[in-house]
């Protein structure tokens, strides 16, 4: 017990600064970037909608819940589906907050986090074009609005304090620290459960086998992306767990972890299915899932780990 609590401080002391950090930055593109300037300017074409939402994920400090109504929004203002998904599958692994966090997580190794990104970005371009084929007939639920996400984080994705430019500098402040608290809060929480998991597996794993060989790595990256799913951790601080598993998992599948977890988990299911059919949901789910499981297991096999 003792072991465990250790580690779980461990793990909460150096993953809260980046949690922090990621509230912050949210809440501030919430409060000061307009949607509609995203939507605007956002191509319609398939090749340049794709670079767009590569470079816009980039450049957007934002963690996997608040891409999801922004994503909602695009595909109402009829952006190209598989331009949406890319943004979505790719803004909450290759922005600014994530590459810090990583490069701090594994002590500033630079091939990981040059991996963690150029993974989530092919994965994230396949799953958007997996829905070139077969495309969904209208993915959004009937009468969906703006409204009906209830997630606090939903409100980074608003022009609520956008559209109030009389608004006072104290009011601003207000709104801003109250959406921050409220956010750190409910994205706290996952991460809390995620490191106490991840404690007690620390503590308990050295009595489990290492999962070694082709068929141990194919595995052990099932494993470690249904522990993402189940876990739904922040991407602006799931490096930090993910490393954690290094001792029992091989990096490659911890690599899995870091790719997959951002792109689509349980709390990305009930937000995504706020808005939009269960049809288009659950073929989300698994096609991210395969591409990504696909990929990265080929990358391992290919000799990533020797690489990192």
């Amino acid at each position: 017990m003792s072991q465990t609590i250790q580690a779980f401080l461990g793990i909460i002391l150096q993953a809260f600064p980046f949690l922090i950090t990621g509230v912050l930055l949210s809440s501030l593109i919430g409060m000061f970037v307009s949607r509609r300037f995203i939507e605007r300017y956002f191509p319609k074409n398939l090749a340049g909608g794709i670079v767009f939402a590569l470079i816009g994920g980039f450049c957007l400090p934002v963690c996997d819940c608040v891409s999801i109504p922004v994503f909602r929004s695009l595909v109402k203002k009829g952006i190209p589906l598989t331009s949406a998904i890319v943004f979505m599958c790719a803004s909450p692994v290759i922005n600014p907050v994530v590459i810090l966090s990583t490069y701090y997580a594994f002590g500033g190794n630079v091939r990981i986090v040059a991996a963690r990104a150029l993974l989530g970005i092919v994965c994230a371009v396949l799953t958007g074009l997996s829905f070139l084929i077969k495309k969904p007939h209208n993915p959004l639920k009937h009468g969906e609005t703006e409204s009906s996400c209830t997630c606090s984080c939903c409100e980074a994705g608003t022009d609520s304090h956008t559209e109030k430019p009389h608004a006072g500098a104290f009011n601003t402040l207000v709104h801003f620290l109250e959406h921050a608290r409220r956010e750190f809060f409910e994205v706290g929480s996952y991460l809390i459960i995620g490191a106490a998991l991840s404690a007690a597996f620390q503590t308990l794993g050295g009595k489990l086998p290492l999962i070694t060989g082709n068929t141990g790595k194919a595995l052990s990256l099932f494993i470690m992306m249904s522990f993402a799913f189940l876990l739904s951790l922040c991407s602006s601080s799931d490096a930090v767990i993910g490393r954690t598993f290094i001792p029992r998992f091989s990096l490659g599948s911890v690599m899995g972890f870091l790719v997959f977890g951002p792109m689509m988990d349980i709390k990305n299911m009930l937000m995504l299915s706020s808005g939009f059919t269960k049809r288009f949901t659950l073929r989300l789910l698994i096609s991210s899932f395969t591409v990504c499981y696909l990929v990265v297991l080929g990358a391992m096999l290919s000799g990533l780990e020797a690489l990192l």
